[in-house]
């Protein structure tokens, strides 16, 4: 394996301490502490997805199903009126019914007539 250095000789300790100090981390939690509230602020500012667009449309979206809302409940009112209306049209332009049907012949038997009798039948 090949070691490459910047100097030939051994003059590099003070080229590596320097860097060393130069990207070393800061001392004390104070730093520490700031850098974090730093990147919570930032991170707290992103928008983080889809959902944040969603927000935005809560108002228009519970507007427009509140109009879908009363809008079917307006065809389903019109479509049960047009279907009474259709009920009492047909039973109005009904055939008539003739007499002889709607009249129940009278019993021949005894034996009917008795147990119509009994059961309070007329």
């Amino acid at each position: 394996m090949t070691d490459i250095r910047l100097f030939s000789n051994n003059d590099d300790d003070e080229v590596v301490r320097g860097l060393r100090s130069l990207y070393a981390a800061p001392a004390g939690n104070a730093y520490w502490n700031e850098l974090e509230a730093r990147i919570m602020a930032r991170v707290a500012d992103v928008e983080l997805g889809w959902w944040t667009e969603l927000d935005r449309w809560v108002r228009p979206a519970l507007a427009a199903a509140a109009v879908l809302l009363v809008a079917a409940g307006i065809a389903m009112y019109r479509a049960r009126q047009s279907e009474a209306d259709i009920a009492a049209d047909q039973m109005l332009s009904a055939p008539p019914v003739p007499a002889a049907t709607a009249i129940r012949p009278a019993l021949q038997d005894d034996r009917e007539a008795r147990i119509r009798y009994l059961f309070g039948g007329r």
